[in-house]
Protein backbone atom coordinates (compact mmCIF):
# COMPACT_ATOMS: atom_id res chain seq x y z
CA UNK A 1 0.00 0.00 0.00
CA UNK A 2 1.50 3.46 -1.16
CA UNK A 3 1.70 5.88 1.75
CA UNK A 4 0.19 9.59 0.92
CA UNK A 5 3.64 10.95 0.97
CA UNK A 6 4.71 8.13 -1.17
CA UNK A 7 2.04 9.16 -3.65
CA UNK A 8 2.97 12.76 -3.61
CA UNK A 9 6.77 12.30 -4.17
CA UNK A 10 5.69 9.88 -7.55
CA UNK A 11 3.51 12.39 -9.07
CA UNK A 12 6.20 15.31 -8.12
CA UNK A 13 8.64 12.43 -9.98
CA UNK A 14 6.22 12.08 -13.43
CA UNK A 15 5.67 15.59 -13.15
CA UNK A 16 9.60 16.60 -13.72
CA UNK A 17 10.67 13.79 -15.55
CA UNK A 18 7.38 13.76 -18.06
CA UNK A 19 8.03 17.40 -19.17
CA UNK A 20 11.33 19.00 -18.09
CA UNK A 21 13.32 16.15 -19.57
CA UNK A 22 11.42 15.57 -23.11
CA UNK A 23 11.64 19.56 -23.29
CA UNK A 24 14.94 19.86 -22.73
CA UNK A 25 15.68 17.17 -25.29
CA UNK A 26 14.20 19.05 -28.25
CA UNK A 27 15.74 22.29 -26.96
CA UNK A 28 19.05 20.84 -27.53
CA UNK A 29 18.05 18.43 -30.51
CA UNK A 30 16.95 22.16 -32.36
CA UNK A 31 19.74 23.78 -31.52
CA UNK A 32 22.24 21.16 -32.66
CA UNK A 33 20.23 20.46 -35.96
CA UNK A 34 20.35 24.46 -36.60
CA UNK A 35 23.75 24.19 -35.60
CA UNK A 36 24.60 21.48 -38.41
CA UNK A 37 22.47 22.45 -41.34
CA UNK A 38 24.03 19.33 -43.46
CA UNK A 39 22.41 16.94 -40.54
CA UNK A 40 19.21 18.81 -40.82
CA UNK A 41 19.04 18.49 -44.55
CA UNK A 42 19.71 14.85 -44.25
CA UNK A 43 17.23 14.19 -41.64
CA UNK A 44 14.55 16.46 -43.40
CA UNK A 45 15.08 14.41 -46.62
CA UNK A 46 14.49 11.01 -44.19
CA UNK A 47 11.04 12.50 -42.78
CA UNK A 48 9.97 13.48 -46.30
CA UNK A 49 10.45 9.89 -47.39
CA UNK A 50 8.78 8.68 -44.39
CA UNK A 51 5.47 10.92 -45.49
CA UNK A 52 5.92 9.61 -49.14
CA UNK A 53 5.96 5.84 -47.99
CA UNK A 54 4.06 6.31 -45.40
CA UNK A 55 1.50 9.24 -46.30
CA UNK A 56 1.99 10.84 -42.78
CA UNK A 57 4.23 10.66 -40.36
CA UNK A 58 3.37 7.16 -38.41
CA UNK A 59 4.42 5.23 -35.99
CA UNK A 60 5.89 2.45 -38.17
CA UNK A 61 7.76 5.44 -40.25
CA UNK A 62 8.92 6.36 -37.31
CA UNK A 63 10.28 3.42 -35.73
CA UNK A 64 12.22 3.04 -39.50
CA UNK A 65 13.50 6.42 -39.51
CA UNK A 66 17.21 5.44 -38.40
CA UNK A 67 18.69 8.94 -38.81
CA UNK A 68 16.00 10.48 -36.89
CA UNK A 69 16.71 7.79 -33.54
CA UNK A 70 20.84 8.78 -34.50
CA UNK A 71 20.11 12.51 -33.87
CA UNK A 72 18.04 11.72 -30.76
CA UNK A 73 20.59 9.56 -29.57
CA UNK A 74 23.49 11.94 -30.34
CA UNK A 75 21.72 14.96 -29.06
CA UNK A 76 21.14 13.06 -25.55
CA UNK A 77 24.58 12.24 -25.65
CA UNK A 78 25.99 15.60 -25.72
CA UNK A 79 23.05 17.04 -23.16
CA UNK A 80 21.87 14.43 -20.76
CA UNK A 81 18.59 14.86 -19.57
CA UNK A 82 19.99 13.53 -16.47
CA UNK A 83 23.09 13.89 -15.64
CA UNK A 84 23.88 11.02 -13.02
CA UNK A 85 22.03 8.30 -11.47
CA UNK A 86 22.15 6.75 -8.39
CA UNK A 87 21.83 3.35 -6.80
CA UNK A 88 22.00 1.30 -3.76
CA UNK A 89 24.61 -1.41 -3.57
CA UNK A 90 22.46 -4.47 -2.03
CA UNK A 91 25.78 -6.35 -1.69
CA UNK A 92 29.70 -6.79 -0.73
CA UNK A 93 31.52 -6.13 -4.18
CA UNK A 94 34.93 -5.32 -4.78
CA UNK A 95 35.77 -2.57 -7.60
CA UNK A 96 38.20 -4.66 -10.21
CA UNK A 97 41.91 -3.35 -10.10
CA UNK A 98 41.24 -1.39 -7.33
CA UNK A 99 40.88 -1.42 -3.32
CA UNK A 100 37.47 -0.27 -3.03
CA UNK A 101 35.00 -2.24 -1.32
CA UNK A 102 31.35 -1.50 -1.88
CA UNK A 103 28.77 -2.71 0.91
CA UNK A 104 25.01 -3.37 1.04
CA UNK A 105 23.57 0.46 1.49
CA UNK A 106 26.13 2.23 -0.08
CA UNK A 107 24.60 4.74 -2.58
CA UNK A 108 26.88 4.66 -5.78
CA UNK A 109 26.45 7.31 -8.24
CA UNK A 110 26.84 7.12 -11.88
CA UNK A 111 28.21 10.19 -13.91
CA UNK A 112 26.31 10.03 -16.95
CA UNK A 113 27.28 13.50 -18.28
CA UNK A 114 31.18 12.44 -17.93
CA UNK A 115 30.46 9.29 -19.17
CA UNK A 116 29.40 10.62 -22.44
CA UNK A 117 32.25 13.46 -22.58
CA UNK A 118 34.93 10.75 -21.97
CA UNK A 119 37.23 10.67 -24.92
CA UNK A 120 38.19 6.76 -24.49
CA UNK A 121 35.11 6.01 -25.22
CA UNK A 122 33.57 8.82 -27.95
CA UNK A 123 36.37 9.88 -29.94
CA UNK A 124 36.00 13.72 -30.61
CA UNK A 125 32.93 14.03 -27.77
CA UNK A 126 32.28 17.42 -28.45
CA UNK A 127 31.21 16.94 -31.61
CA UNK A 128 27.55 16.32 -32.99
CA UNK A 129 27.82 13.19 -34.69
CA UNK A 130 24.75 11.59 -35.32
CA UNK A 131 26.35 8.46 -37.18
CA UNK A 132 27.73 7.37 -34.04
CA UNK A 133 24.24 5.62 -33.35
CA UNK A 134 23.40 4.27 -37.17
CA UNK A 135 23.11 0.43 -36.75
CA UNK A 136 26.12 -0.32 -38.39
CA UNK A 137 28.00 1.64 -35.76
CA UNK A 138 26.44 1.11 -32.68
CA UNK A 139 28.87 -2.01 -32.48
CA UNK A 140 31.59 0.51 -31.70
CA UNK A 141 30.06 2.11 -28.73
CA UNK A 142 31.28 0.57 -25.39
CA UNK A 143 28.23 -0.91 -23.36
CA UNK A 144 26.90 1.34 -19.94
CA UNK A 145 28.78 4.46 -21.68
CA UNK A 146 25.49 5.79 -23.39
CA UNK A 147 22.40 5.98 -20.59
CA UNK A 148 20.16 9.03 -21.05
CA UNK A 149 17.13 6.88 -19.75
CA UNK A 150 19.84 5.17 -16.89
CA UNK A 151 20.15 1.22 -17.67
CA UNK A 152 18.81 -2.05 -16.21
CA UNK A 153 15.36 -3.56 -14.84
CA UNK A 154 15.23 -0.11 -12.95
CA UNK A 155 15.91 2.74 -15.99
CA UNK A 156 13.32 4.92 -17.12
CA UNK A 157 9.93 3.61 -17.45
CA UNK A 158 8.81 5.67 -19.84
CA UNK A 159 11.84 5.40 -21.77
CA UNK A 160 9.83 4.47 -25.33
CA UNK A 161 6.71 7.06 -24.85
CA UNK A 162 9.29 9.52 -24.28
CA UNK A 163 11.47 8.99 -27.16
CA UNK A 164 8.37 8.14 -29.69
CA UNK A 165 6.97 11.97 -28.31
CA UNK A 166 10.25 13.50 -28.85
CA UNK A 167 10.69 11.64 -32.06
CA UNK A 168 7.42 12.87 -34.07
CA UNK A 169 7.65 16.22 -32.48
CA UNK A 170 11.23 16.56 -34.14
CA UNK A 171 10.05 15.09 -37.53
CA UNK A 172 7.08 17.43 -37.61
CA UNK A 173 9.12 20.24 -36.83
CA UNK A 174 12.06 19.40 -39.30
CA UNK A 175 9.17 18.54 -42.07
CA UNK A 176 7.57 21.93 -41.98
CA UNK A 177 10.55 24.19 -41.01
CA UNK A 178 13.87 25.50 -41.35
CA UNK A 179 16.58 25.99 -38.53
CA UNK A 180 19.21 28.53 -38.07
CA UNK A 181 20.69 29.77 -35.26
CA UNK A 182 20.07 33.70 -34.43
CA UNK A 183 23.44 35.53 -35.10
CA UNK A 184 25.76 35.54 -31.98
CA UNK A 185 23.90 33.18 -30.48
CA UNK A 186 26.12 30.16 -31.67
CA UNK A 187 26.78 28.45 -28.40
CA UNK A 188 24.56 27.40 -26.14
CA UNK A 189 24.74 27.19 -21.89
CA UNK A 190 23.78 24.57 -19.46
CA UNK A 191 22.19 24.83 -16.07
CA UNK A 192 22.42 22.38 -13.74
CA UNK A 193 19.92 21.38 -11.36
CA UNK A 194 20.41 19.37 -8.52
CA UNK A 195 18.66 16.49 -11.51
CA UNK A 196 18.23 17.54 -14.35
CA UNK A 197 20.21 19.72 -17.32
CA UNK A 198 18.55 22.03 -19.21
CA UNK A 199 19.29 25.09 -21.41
CA UNK A 200 20.43 28.49 -18.94
CA UNK A 201 17.96 31.28 -20.78
CA UNK A 202 16.80 30.73 -23.86
CA UNK A 203 17.96 29.33 -27.33
CA UNK A 204 17.63 31.41 -30.05
CA UNK A 205 16.84 29.31 -33.07
CA UNK A 206 14.88 31.09 -35.79
CA UNK A 207 12.57 28.69 -37.56
CA UNK A 208 11.22 29.86 -41.27
CA UNK A 209 8.86 28.25 -42.39
CA UNK A 210 9.16 25.83 -45.30
CA UNK A 211 7.39 26.18 -48.52
CA UNK A 212 4.57 23.78 -49.21
CA UNK A 213 6.30 22.39 -52.64
CA UNK A 214 9.31 21.93 -50.56
CA UNK A 215 7.63 20.21 -47.80
CA UNK A 216 5.70 17.43 -50.28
Amino acid sequence: VLTDRCIVAQCVLFLIAGYDTTAAVLAFSAFLLAKHPVHQQRLRQEVQQMVEEHGDITYQGVMEAKFLDACLMESMRLYPAGTFAERECTKTYKLPGTDVILRPGDLVTIPIWSLHHDPRYWPAPEVFLPDRFLPENKSNITNFTHMPFGMGPRSCIAMRFALMEAKVALAKLILKAKLRLKSGHEEVKVALSPVLLRPEGSIDVVITPLATSTQN
